[in-house]
């Protein structure tokens, strides 16, 4: 029977001492609370791939842990205003901060501000604590669309109603503690009730960054440990996903300097009352209610409850956590202080032992008996510690699960008895096989090397997290996880891998320029060291004078990426790419370093750029901005973000004429304008239009509504429209490619002559680099970035997925070139090439963006006389049917494209435009859109459209419409 005992009550005044902090009397010396400036920058910047405070930020610590809050002035990312913490690390290291972002949430939605305005520093003389104490003069809210929906959203009150409620939050240290006191308050100063009901912080770390992992002492039953499940942004698909919880841990990512986080409540702990929240694919959310009894989990219908609930007026609320840093990437080096902390472990029991190799990576997790997590822990891979691991627990019978790359999980029982730590066996990890590459390539080149299991032998993961993280049951893609060795062609490449003994198939492939070339090796049994014969990757084509490009990258720098700069060049040097953007989330990163790591300058340039990413409502951007890129954009070391632009409070006028004029951005490209599915999304700015909650209507002119948004100029002239260029393609998404397409035609077709782009947006290892990519034009001579960008605005480019414009004119015209046609009679020659593993099913000849010849699959070059009447634009199209449903054209295109090198993706590629003057103006004239069909015959149907409300919610709707009521009478 197992002896995993109920957490041990105890009262917080009882000044629990725990082993792992300080002495009670050190020394306040070190308590530092003060602003960041130009002088104390070197020495307060914790550093980090995620590090993002700056001159003008501030500064907390004691003398174990530091963090950076930013100021309350900061419009960045995720949120309108600063005063959060955005980096937390350890006094005596650098370079370590994954933190990302602390972001306040009211209410279960971004629509509701806290709108901090103020920030001061105070440090005990005593030397008792140092503080940083951010303050609001009240919440705003932001409801949008109709009277009824209004009324149906009870979690965005009317704005007034919440005017008068005052919040503080307070950041605080004290000597020897390894975390950061955080104390919110709520009060309202009203004379009326004030509809709060939920706060909380939703933690920011990204699909490809860290993982959370979440344990409950109150309910061990419901703990989730890494495995959690996935919710949507509505109130019902929150709700679904809603777990309780009195921990959350955040192991960081091994490739970066060790660092562990936990953010916990031993005051709602002590009261019996876990926290709650979601644990999603790129966001963590640890919330309370001011009014919440002793629930033990929250559903819909208890959030429905509590929603109804009210501040009163002269009334207030405290929520307390604390944020733990630790100095190790597991699980247990913050359960190690929280255990004992809670009352759930005297610290005085656990379990030790070590595993061999010590240079073994190797993630232990610990579970009861009966699969509930508990930790999980990470022995160190060097230094003195090596291979040993210790991990404090209560008495009790364990499980351990020991996972190691390439060997299955290996699964050891254990019993923790009181007052001691249990020994575990030596755990050795026999010797797998090995890949030996003397000579990846023959020519020396640089190559993609895809590793897949035959029969029975399962494909390898290279950089395994090793953590098994999942959402619904299943595994989630990682920021390091891949089934690929990346060559850059020199000597920086590895020259053995580890894999387990079986058979293999390598297929090697460098971009679309160069064919395939797969060869089958066994490994025959463990220890064995099987050599890999050099591959021979010949080229198919060459495109003199076109210069290779993704325009939309992400790495470390980004808070939903934590791929490192240093894998980054690797994966794009690898796949033949000349030229990448940086363009990570609201932050300028630094390549340089990674750049002469790998000694790459001569093979790949890096242009610094940044993702403005508007993701959250304001004032002026209901509906959000949506996300753009901007290059150049030079890097401020001491700056907050490196010298970022704001993304919050500014209309898409106002952005681009700050990018223009204070940043120096020559290209400003609209991102992903689009979703997946045709929708209103935040990220996807042709879906809302800012102002609008409606699309981009393709079939209606410019100066229609909603379409005439984009033409309604800023102070200085800027409208809407007025980006450099547009992604039509981003990622492998069909769909999304689709939608796009038809919007950048409709533009054209207009007279607003913007180049399309194809580009990656890639952040971790699964979505591959420069699939899709660009070619851009320049023609001979040295690179020069002005030149480049100047041919890509231009639009002398295509984009693609595979196959490859060996040629396209007009005329004698080229893509964003202008053809002469004075009789209207034009000659198109074109030729698509494409390496023997990239099917191609068709050519299409398009003219204002309509196909006028398909003609199958690639081949000799053609000539094609066509006859216009008026001015017009002629593109070209390649790769699979326009129409073709993925699903069924995978199925039907088995092969190396599909199933190896491109998975998820279609052979695609587009042209941008040649125009051509037909009446002889020198000027390329508009087409216009397409006349409408006509209307159907017959009557009209008339659709009713119904009102129905989620059982659970008629209360919280019927006290919201009421509230709603009261709320316009009061102001």
């Amino acid at each position: 029977m197992s002896r995993w005992r109920a957490p041990l009550r105890f009262s917080l005044a009882s000044g629990l001492v725990l082993p792992l902090l300080v002495a009670a009397g050190a020394s306040g010396a070190s308590l530092r609370a003060e602003q960041i400036t130009e002088v104390t920058a070197p020495d307060r910047w914790i550093g980090g791939p995620d590090a993002i405070g700056g001159v003008g930020d501030w500064y907390l610590a004691n003398d174990v842990v530091e963090i950076v809050v930013d100021d309350p002035s900061r419009r960045h990312a995720k949120l309108n205003h600063g005063g959060t913490i955005v980096d937390a690390g350890l006094v005596d290291r650098r370079g370590e901060d994954q933190l990302a972002r602390l972001i306040p949430l009211v209410n279960l939605d971004q629509r509701v501000f806290v709108n901090y305005d103020a920030i001061r520093a105070e440090v005990d003389p005593e030397g008792r604590s140092a503080r940083l104490i951010v303050t609001s003069e009240g919440l705003e809210a932001l409801p949008r669309g109709g009277r009824l929906a209004r009324a149906l959203d009870p979690r965005v009150p009317e704005s007034g109603s919440l005017r008068e409620v005052r919040v503080t939050t307070e950041y605080r240290v004290r000597p020897g503690e390894p975390f950061v006191h955080l104390t919110t308050t709520f009060r309202n100063d009203g004379s009326a009730p004030a509809p709060l009901f939920a706060y909380g912080d939703l933690w920011m770390r990204g699909g490809r960054s860290l993982r959370v992992f979440a344990g409950n002492l109150l309910s061990p039953e419901r703990a989730d440990g890494f495995h959690h499940r996935s919710f949507q942004r509505s109130l019902a698909g929150a709700a679904r996903g809603m777990a309780a919880f009195t921990h959350l841990c955040l192991p960081g990512v091994r490739a970066f300097p060790a660092i562990g986080y936990a953010l916990f409540s031993p005051e709602r702990h002590a009261e019996g009352r876990p926290l709650f929240g979601v644990n999603g694919e790129h966001v963590s959310l640890a919330l309370a209610l001011p009014s919440e009894p002793d629930w033990q989990e929250l559903g819909l219908l208890r959030v429905a409850r509590a929603m109804r609930r009210e501040l009163p007026p002269g009334g207030s609320w405290t929520f307390r956590r604390r944020l733990l840093v630790t100095g190790r990437a597991d699980v247990a080096s913050a359960t190690d202080v929280i255990f004992p902390l809670l009352g759930f472990a005297d610290g005085e029991s656990g379990v030790a032992g070590r595993v061999e190799p010590a240079s073994t990576p190797v993630a232990i997790h610990v579970a009861t008996r009966d699969g509930r997590p508990v930790t999980q822990i990470t022995p160190e891979v060097s230094g003195a510690e090596a291979g040993r691991y210790r991990a404090v627990l209560p008495p009790g019978d364990y499980a351990l699960v020991l996972r190691a790359p390439h060997h299955s999980p290996r699964r050891l029982e254990v019993s923790v008895p009181a007052g001691a730590f249990a020994r575990v066996p030596t755990q050795a990890f026999r010797e797998v096989g090995r890949l030996r590459f003397e000579q990846p390539f023959r020519d020396g080149g640089p190559g993609r090397v895809v590793v897949r299991g035959l029969a029975d032998t399962p494909d390898p993961v290279f950089g395994d997290e090793l953590l098994d993280f999942q959402l619904d049951g299943r595994r989630e893609g990682s920021g390091s996880e891949t089934n690929a060795l990346y060559f850059v062609g020199n000597s920086s490449d590895p020259r053995e891998v580890a894999v387990r003994p079986g058979r293999y198939a390598l297929t090697a492939t460098r971009g679309f320029e160069f064919d395939a070339q797969t060869q089958l090796v066994e490994v025959p049994e463990a220890g064995a060291q099987v050599r890999v014969a050099p591959f021979e990757l010949l080229r198919v084509a060459e495109l003199e004078g076109w210069i290779s490009a993704d325009l939309h990258v992400h790495a470390q720098a980004s808070d939903d990426s934590a791929t490192p700069n240093l894998d980054r060049l690797r994966h794009f040097v690898a796949e033949d790419i000349a030229l990448m953007v940086s363009t990570d989330h609201d932050h300028l990163a630094d390549f340089g370093p990674a750049l002469d790591a790998l000694s790459l300058r001569q093979r790949i340039r890096v242009l610094p750029g940044v993702e403005v990413t508007s993701s959250t409502p304001n004032r002026v951007a209901p509906w959000t901005i949506g996300h753009h890129n901007a290059w150049p954009v030079p890097r401020r070391p001491t700056a907050h973000r490196g010298g970022a632009p704001p993304s919050q409070d500014l209309t898409v006028p106002q952005l681009y004429a700050l990018l223009r004029r204070d940043f120096g951005a020559e290209i400003v490209q609209l991102n992903h304008a689009r979703p997946s599915r045709d929708r209103v999304r935040h990220v996807a700015f042709l879906s809302h239009l800012r102002v609008a909650g409606e699309g981009f209507d393709p079939r209606r002119p410019l100066d229609a509504p909603p379409n005439s948004l984009l033409l309604v100029p800023g102070s200085d002239g800027t409208r809407p429209i007025d980006f450099d260029v547009m992604e039509v393609m981003n990622g492998a998404s069909r769909e999304k490619y689709r939608l796009l397409r038809r919007d950048w035609y409709a533009l054209l077709r207009q007279g607003v002559r913007r180049t399309g782009t194809a580009n990656s947006d890639t952040h971790g290892p699964d979505q591959l680099a420069g699939y899709p990519r660009n070619y851009v034009y320049t023609g001979d001579g040295p690179f020069e970035a002005g030149a480049f960008n100047d041919a890509l605005r231009a639009g002398r480019s295509f984009g693609t997925t595979g196959p490859l414009f060996a040629e396209f004119q007009v005329n004698g015209a080229r893509t964003g070139e202008l053809a002469s046609a004075p009789s209207g009679r034009v000659e198109v020659r074109f030729e698509v090439v494409a390496a023997d593993w990239v099917p191609v099913d068709e050519v299409r000849l398009l003219v204002n963006g309509e196909v006028v010849r398909v003609f199958p699959g690639p081949g000799v070059e053609r000539r094609v006389e066509l006859a216009l009447e008026r001015d017009a634009f002629v593109t070209l199209e390649a790769g699979a049917p326009l129409d073709a449903d993925p699903r069924t054209w995978v199925a039907a295109h088995p092969g190396l494209y599909t199933d190896v090198i491109a998975k998820e993706h279609l052979p695609t590629a587009f042209t941008n435009p040649i125009f051509v003057d037909v009446d002889g103006d020198g000027v390329p004239g508009a087409p216009g859109l397409p006349p409408a069909p006509p209307a159907a015959a017959g009557a009209a149907v008339l659709v009713l459209v119904g009102a129905a409300v989620a059982l659970g919610l008629t209360g919280s709707c019927l006290g919201g419409l009421r509230r709603r009521a009261r709320d316009r009478r009061r102001t």
